[in-house]
């Protein structure tokens, strides 16, 4: 029962949610009420003014001074918590104590403002508007705890019926009038204030549900941003730093195949529970299937995550579970101490570190630091200058010779994109290729690699030079983002040159992962009587399968055969196997990465086609290659 009068009257404790919503009502109840009252008090000046300069109503010039005063000072009042409100909304919050002094000085102002207005009115028996007017206002257009509405409405119109009667005694339908008008009062304002409350709870309920993963019953991404902001705020100035930590489960699809989809979601759940007792200070959350992220200001957040990964790798036994994080350590704070940094590049910057160490099974965390934020500014570097690499011609291509083992001759060129950039220098092609692999921006070098060689070809050929078949690379995303047949015969047409001279390399593990979207591209490439080699033979699992499944006219062995060259007994037979087995696939051998005279001799002694590799040469522009042509270090097969 108390407790029921407690909430009745607005004494029980309100969530923060609650506070803020009914305090942001307020502020936009305020500008409505400061723009009429501006409007109002403006006029009654105006008013004023134009009876001073040119008559009309017979008033007293106490009547005008007084006046004059009131209108000027609840004009002021208005314009300084029209400001006030203006400011809020623009996201300038101020703390709740400070709101509430504007919220009872203007309320304060307002009603006395009315009662001394009506006052004058009163004893000169006109109308009480000008209180009435202003009770509204405060009381009913603002809201308040009922508890407030019933102190203020009765310190109000106890007040001003106090003063009014002893001036001028009331008579009963006064009496009766006032009461009435109070109850009203009263009554509007403690409805408006349960309306208010009513609404606040349910739109509480409302974000929440917005802000908690459905699965977990942790929050979202949103939420997190959310509250990580509020978090780097409140930590901003005070040094205390806090750590990002961004989670992903290593073999969660594999789980999922493994228990369906209801024990992929158990699995999540016991996930959000472990983080929670580890880090019951921090805020946490799921973003998106198996990754989770952590917010905390442990000092040593990574013995945290060593702790978690021995619980998560004892879950299930079946199915090989590891718990990798990238941590971010930060006061939240810009370099410049220009605000808060984007929580949204934060994650990022955490997210990063984890693709550092995805492929180190012995590594369960890593810091986010100098080295990899130099990383991943090159990075966000080549995917926004892709363009204008190609446009300005940054990209060089560099040719390796392929040499005839029967002849000694060069039979072929291998294309190599390099990049050359302005402000960088040379970019590695590791660095470069990779990149734009995993931005999905591949196929914009490699159409700029198949333009430039169909260019130099023909330059050659226009310049008096040997004639030589190039072979091109393709990355295996090439055949899901373009059509690449198409685009290699829109270039070659472009240039007129015989497709012979045109030569597609395409990477074994390419054909183990895109098997169904390579097989339509393959067909139409060989249709098109393009020669086409299979490039890192050896490197991948299903080498056996890829020759089953499809015909190559090259077959390019791995060099990481030959790095081990004389350290292996078992090597130099697979070598001559492999051969042997392209005699009896009617493919050419082509061995790269041959740096020795013995490896030369091993191979050429045992029937592989072709080599290539530094004993050759390196590779280098196109003039270089012509130059060397020219002087007779290499000499073009007939």
């Amino acid at each position: 029962m108390v407790k029921k009068i407690q909430q009745w009257l607005g004494l029980d404790d309100q969530d923060p949610y609650i506070k803020d919503y009914i305090e942001e009502s307020n502020m936009r109840s305020a500008k409505y009420m400061c723009t009429f009252v501006i409007f109002v008090e403006a006029w009654m000046i105006l008013r004023i003014v134009k009876m001073l300069l040119f008559g009309g109503e017979e008033r007293t010039i106490e009547w005008i001074v007084v006046h004059f005063r009131l209108y000027i000072v609840l004009l002021a009042a208005s314009v300084a918590m029209m400001w006030y409100a203006l400011t809020y909304a623009k996201g300038r919050k101020r703390t709740h104590g400070v709101t509430l002094v504007w919220k009872v000085a203007y309320t304060a102002i307002c009603t006395g403002f009315g009662m001394y207005v009506s006052y004058l009115d009163y004893i000169k028996g006109e109308q009480m508007m000008s209180f009435l007017t202003m009770i509204l206002f405060v009381a009913c257009l603002l809201v308040w705890r009922p508890f407030v509405s019933l102190i203020l409405l009765t310190v109000s119109y106890g007040t001003f019926y106090y003063i009014c009667d002893k001036a001028v005694p009331a008579t009963i339908a006064t009496n009766v009038n006032m009461f009435t008008t109070y109850v009203a009062m009263l009554m509007i304002s403690i409805g408006n204030y349960r309306q208010r409350l009513s609404e606040a709870l349910k739109d509480k309920g409302l974000e929440e549900l917005s802000n908690r993963d459905d699965i977990t019953n942790i929050s979202n991404m949103r939420h997190f941003r959310k509250k990580a902001r509020r978090m780097f705020e409140s930590a901003a100035g005070s040094g205390r730093q806090l750590s990002l930590i961004y989670f992903d489960i290593i073999n969660f699809k594999a789980y999922n195949e493994r228990y369906g989809f209801s024990g992929g979601n158990t699995l999540l759940v016991k996930i959000a529970e472990l983080l929670r007792d580890t880090f019951p200070g921090g805020e946490i959350a799921r973003f998106s299937d198996d990754h989770f992220a952590v917010l905390t200001d442990e000092e040593n957040p990574e013995d945290k995550v060593e702790k978690l990964q021995d619980k998560v790798c004892g879950i299930r036994g079946d199915v090989f579970l590891r718990l990798k994080a990238g941590i971010y350590r930060t006061d939240g704070m810009k370099a410049d101490g220009s605000g808060v940094e984007d929580i949204s590049i934060l994650c990022d910057r955490a997210r990063f570190a984890i693709k550092s160490i995805k492929e180190k099974a012995d590594t369960s965390y890593c810091f986010y630091d100098e080295k990899l934020d130099e990383i991943q500014r090159r990075k966000h570097y080549i995917v926004s200058h892709i363009d204008e690499a190609v446009k300005k011609g940054y990209i060089k291509v560099y040719y390796q010779p392929i040499m005839d083992a029967e002849t000694g001759c060069v039979c072929a060129l291998e294309a190599l994109a390099r990049w050359a950039d302005p402000d960088l220098g040379m970019l590695s092609p590791g660095e470069f290729i990779d990149t734009l692999e995993e931005f999905r921006l591949i196929h914009k070098l490699d159409a700029c690699v198949i333009e430039q060689v169909l260019r130099d070809h023909t330059e050659a050929g226009e310049n008096g030079h040997e004639a030589i078949p190039i072979s091109v690379n393709l990355s295996r995303l090439d055949f899901e983002l373009c059509d690449v047949a198409q685009m290699i015969n829109d270039i070659v047409a472009k240039y007129n040159v015989p497709r012979e001279y045109l030569e597609i390399e395409i990477t074994e593990s390419a054909l183990s992962r895109n098997a169904q979207a390579l097989d339509s591209a393959i067909e139409s490439l060989k249709m098109a009587k393009y020669n086409l080699w299979l490039d890192d033979f050896g490197a991948g699992y299903s080498s056996f399968n890829v020759l089953k499944d499809y015909s190559f006219d090259v077959l390019k062995i791995d060099m990481k055969f030959l790095e081990n060259f004389g350290k292996s007994d078992r090597l130099e037979p697979i070598i001559k196997s492999i051969i042997a087995l392209c005699k009896e696939l009617k493919m050419i051998s082509l061995a790269e990465g041959v740096e020795t005279q013995e490896e030369y001799e091993f191979l050429k002694e045992n029937g592989c086609n072709r080599m290539q590799g530094y004993l050759i040469s390196r590779p280098a522009p196109i003039e270089e290659i012509n130059v060397m042509f020219g002087e007779g270090k290499l000499k073009a097969a007939k």
